[in-house]
């Protein structure tokens, strides 16, 4: 079963949320009801059945999104077997393959060069920006994309010995922190859990000592096991993440883990790659400026010689380039046929750009027309000096006619148009931004000086030998030139600092932080990954979307605090009266259908709508507070009063009905007390909350077919 399960995905979320220890209990207690025939005490059932469902949706949902997404950026490889080219899966290639790779090509298998020449961009696997150029011989690295040329390569790693699938399953083998309700719940369902057995099987034993008849004894003890089970929480913060995920998903953010959405509620620190998330991951074109210092922004409508000269130069060397890089896309989209110059005539020969000389150009019978970086196409330190002056926060690209300068180009990267906004809500939210990237420290700072990050303290870490993690996160805000493995030690000592953080990546290169991460966040345009490793999705990548889901977050969470101490109250009064009632010979008060009224009307159904109400208020975590000022003295309060009631009961000789109802109505009342202090202070919506619970419960004590399914009396 268990190999099986692996191969069907589907299958496999099946089991693993219908076989658990919560399930288990609540259909050994359903059995025990339908044995004596009291088929309408097995509500509870349904409670456990609507948890489990609500899991499995959520969680199938989720998986199948990630399949058709995995669908539409999964490629073919193209394989040269026996001197025939055909496309195969990529799970059908072979160790020893001819792989041909072109332009936008991912590498999907570590190789080597065999012929031809490549530019390689490893920055998903590296956050390294610039291009790399490969020649026959060299490595090529599993997760890097072809940005110029064509050649053939030789696999040489596949499956788990491939660079990208060691790191993704290093990844999977790091703990993550589970979220501070799953842990909550879990632990009250273990504990409980733990007790159930022996305190069940001795109440079970006093029940036939003290009722009348078996059925009584049964049902007594169910509904004493049954209130020992917080499972209305379980439900309710499902249901209650679940329609968060909705929400969410409405606006494009795939949650892969219901808990995550409380864990990015809580977050303190939020890790930022520059690339996808302060900008958008593209260049565009600032100005151009010309040998004598004139700024233009766009191509004059009457160009002068100069203009005309530079701009001939720079259309046509862009017509002839073949790389299809971020640099290129920007320039082409701004210049080319803006205006449209005749093209120079008579091209003998292109340049490609190369990494090593960091220029392109095309050649003529006459003369060599050059772009690229200034200081590689010329040894003027005059013009060398006057293009450094332009590059602050800019990337520059010269043109040049042989020896003659003829302009230059200014690029940035492009800024999101929110980001600052986004920055902000940060700061709002009491959450301190740190960036991580892989470029440049100079960059970085200017872009995350113009987005409004207040603590520009930054340190490249290609420069620090031996790094100490724990001072660098106090010491600074930003870091650059940093590496797969330095993220990952980043984050961890910010939560060895006792920061909540998120992190946020687009490539492998983050997905061992991500994992490492309280809450990981992907960007969609991103690696399948990043995209896999990740527990909530951007799937538009936009990055504007992570305060929505913050907000989300905090409005489930803070009102589940509030909600748990109605289930809690419940939990302490049950597991006091279960113990009590081993060793009083009085008779139990409470029946499973009852209890179910209660459970809705006083627990399940108020603390859903307390759920739902807005509120975006950080995070104070009041589990604690809920349960040592309301849940404790609640169940106490109950509890000594179950107790005199059964005394009550027995000295008076009251029946069956009679009893239970008393007790329904003495819990209800306590309830309704429990609900009017955690709703403090009151509004509106608050207010008509308590009003109807109210009328639900007098209806069904006074309408004569409600009171006689809930097996109610009003003879006393």
């Amino acid at each position: 079963m268990q190999n099986f399960s692996k191969s069907h995905p589907i299958i496999h979320i099946i089991l693993k949320n219908t076989f658990t220890l919560f399930n288990l209990v609540n259909l050994i207690l359903a059995l025990m009801v339908a044995f004596v025939g009291s088929f309408k005490n097995m509500l509870f059932i349904f409670i456990a059945i609507a948890n489990t469902l609500i899991s499995i949706v959520n969680e199938v949902r989720a998986y199948k999104i990630v399949q058709k997404m995995r669908l539409i950026t999964e490629q073919k490889p193209t394989v040269l077997r026996d001197g025939k080219s055909f496309q195969v899966a990529p799970e059908e290639v072979k160790k020893g393959d001819i792989v041909v790779l072109a332009l936008g090509d991912q590498i999907m298998y570590d190789s080597v060069m065999q012929e031809g020449t490549l530019e390689v961009n490893e920055a998903f696997i590296t956050g390294e920006q610039d291009n790399i150029e490969k020649h026959p011989g060299d490595e090529l690295i599993s997760g890097s994309f072809v940005v110029a040329g064509s050649a053939k390569v030789k696999v040489e790693h596949i499956g788990e010995e491939n660079s990208i699938t060691k790191l993704e399953n290093e990844a999977h083998h790091l703990r993550t922190a589970d979220s501070k309700l799953f842990t909550l719940m879990n632990k009250i369902v273990k504990y409980i859990s733990y007790t159930l057995i022996p305190v069940g099987a001795l109440l079970l034993w006093s029940r036939f000592r003290t009722e009348a008849d078996t059925a009584t004894a049964i049902t007594s003890t169910v509904a004493g096991l049954i209130n020992m089970i917080p499972e209305g929480l379980i439900l309710l913060t499902s249901s209650v993440l679940a329609l968060a995920t909705i929400r969410l998903s409405k606006k494009k953010v795939l949650v892969q883990d219901l808990y995550s959405i409380e864990t990015l509620a809580r977050v303190d620190t939020i890790c930022l790659d520059k690339t996808g998330t302060l900008t958008t991951g593209k260049m565009k074109v600032k100005d151009f400026i010309l040998p004598d210092g004139t700024i233009l922004e766009t191509p004059s409508k009457a160009p002068t010689p100069a203009e005309k000269s530079f701009l001939t130069a720079l259309e046509s060397i862009l017509r002839h380039q073949i790389a299809d890089n971020d640099t290129a896309s920007a320039l082409k989209a701004k210049f080319l046929g803006k205006p449209k110059f005749d093209e120079i005539k008579g091209i003998v020969e292109d340049i490609p750009f190369s990494s090593d000389r960091k220029y392109s150009g095309i050649k003529t019978k006459d003369a060599e027309y050059l772009l690229g970086a200034t200081d590689f196409l010329t040894k003027d330190q005059k013009i060398i000096k006057k293009i450094k002056n332009y590059a602050e926060n800019c990337r520059v690209l010269s043109v040049f006619k042989n020896q003659e300068y003829l302009g230059c180009v200014r690029l940035e990267d492009e800024i999101r148009k929110n980001a600052k906004e986004i920055i902000n809500y940060f700061y709002a939210n009491d959450i301190e931004p740190k960036i991580i990237s892989g470029d440049d420290l100079q960059t970085v700072q200017s872009i995350a000086s113009t987005v409004g990050v207040k603590d520009l303290r930054g340190i490249d870490l290609s420069s620090v030998k031996t790094p100490n993690y724990n001072k660098l996160i106090k010491d600074y805000a930003i870091f650059t030139r940093v590496k797969p493995a330095q993220k990952k030690q980043l984050v961890e000592a910010l939560k060895k600092a006792g920061r909540t953080v998120a992190m946020t990546g687009d490539g492998v290169n983050d997905i061992l932080a991500m994992k490492e991460a309280d809450c990981s966040i992907a960007i969609g345009e991103g690696s399948d990954a990043a995209r896999r490793s990740a527990k909530l999705v951007l799937l538009d990548s936009d990055f504007a979307k992570v305060p929505p889901i913050i907000d989300e977050g905090r409005q489930s969470i803070n009102n589940l605090e509030r909600s748990t101490s109605l289930f809690l109250a419940k939990t302490v009064y049950a597991t006091i009266l279960a113990v009590l009632f081993v060793i009083l010979p009085l008779s139990y008060p409470f029946s499973p259908i009852e209890m179910s009224l209660l459970s809705f009307a006083c627990i399940g159904f108020p603390g859903l709508a307390l759920a739902l109400e807005h509120n975006t208020q950080r995070i104070k975590d009041k589990f604690a507070y809920n349960i040592k000022h309301y849940s404790v003295p609640t169940g106490l309060t109950v509890a000594a009063s179950m107790v005199i009631l059964a005394i009550v009961a027995t000295t008076n000789n009251f029946d069956r009905s009679k009893l239970t109802t008393l007790s329904a109505i003495i819990v209800f009342a306590i309830d309704c007390i429990l609900i009017y202090q955690i709703s403090k202070p009151l509004n509106l919506y608050r207010a008509l909350l308590l009003i109807l619970i109210i009328a639900i419960f007098l209806a069904v004590l006074f309408i004569p077919f409600l009171r006689q399914f809930f097996e109610f009396t009003l003879t006393f």
